[in-house]
């Protein structure tokens, strides 16, 4: 099963490549011909769909089977540590104006 899923994405890849380059030279041809672009053509848009679900699909049957989540026996206790304030540092750049004589103005407006 995994060799085939393999192989399916190996086909999406290179269809979804050939549809890249398909949609490469539509845009060429209509900038040659001076035509306004629209869109992709229908049949273009349907080869991008199906090769984006080859591929999807290819990944999927080439990763394996899934696993069940299995939930813990034992759940874990959360322990609350305490918040100790002693390491607590609150240096930013804002300390800086105050020793900056120019800034010291600035920084502490009068109140009259």
């Amino acid at each position: 099963m995994a060799a085939l899923g393999k192989l399916v994405l190996l086909a999406g890849l290179a269809l979804l490549a050939y549809t890249a380059y398909q949609a490469t030279i539509y845009r060429e041809t209509l900038r040659l011909t001076q035509q306004e672009f629209e869109g992709l053509p229908l049949p273009l848009l349907a080869q991008l769909v199906a090769a984006v679900a080859a591929c999807l699909l290819g990944s999927l049957a080439a990763w394996g089977s899934f696993q069940p989540i299995r939930i813990a026996d034992v759940p874990r206790v959360a322990v609350a540590r305490p918040h100790r304030t002693d390491f607590a540092v609150f240096n930013h750049r804002g300390t800086m104006l105050g020793a900056l004589p120019h800034m010291r103005q600035l920084s502490v407006p009068e109140i009259r």
